[in-house]
């Protein structure tokens, strides 16, 4: 028994030296203070001035990034094009989220049905890119989706 523990292990513990999780993380850890920060400034502050001051605090991280050549690198007019679409969609989705948030909407309830935007990804990846679900895939959307549902009851 103990060595099939000993067997298992090392695989299970796989995934936690790969980069992407530990970025993963962070990225998680950093847009659950945005989440609460954005409810708290809602209610002191309209959407619109909290929008423009979110966007204000990203000024100091976008000069970083100007700075010794962050940008080299080849460059593609699709993606500028996409890349400031995806800004533009991102401030439309943030005055929707603003606009929950000040209409009285539970914190925690709101950002968690929020969250469902992956879901329409996913579909969107299915039909147009059409990339494949394996079963357990499947199966975690869906229990991901219950969960969600739940959650918000």
């Amino acid at each position: 028994m103990q060595s099939n523990i000993k067997r298992m292990m090392p695989r299970f513990l796989t995934p936690f030296k790969a980069r992407w999780l530990w970025y993963s993380i962070v990225a998680i850890a950093g847009w659950s203070a945005w989440a609460l920060l954005l409810k708290i400034g809602s209610i002191a502050i309209p959407s619109k001035p909290a929008l423009f001051l979110q966007t204000a605090g990203m000024i100091p991280l976008a000069v970083v990034l100007v700075l010794p050549g962050a940008l080299r690198g080849p460059q593609n007019r699709r993606g500028i094009i996409y890349s400031v679409l995806n800004g533009a969609i991102t401030g439309a989705g943030i005055l929707f989220l603003l606009a929950a948030y000040r209409g009285g909407g539970n914190t925690s309830v709101v950002t968690v049905t929020t969250s469902l935007y992956p879901l329409v990804t996913l579909i969107l990846a299915i039909f147009l890119l059409r990339e494949k679900l394996t079963r357990s895939q499947t199966l975690g959307v869906i229990l991901a989706t219950v969960s969600v549902v739940l959650f918000s009851l």
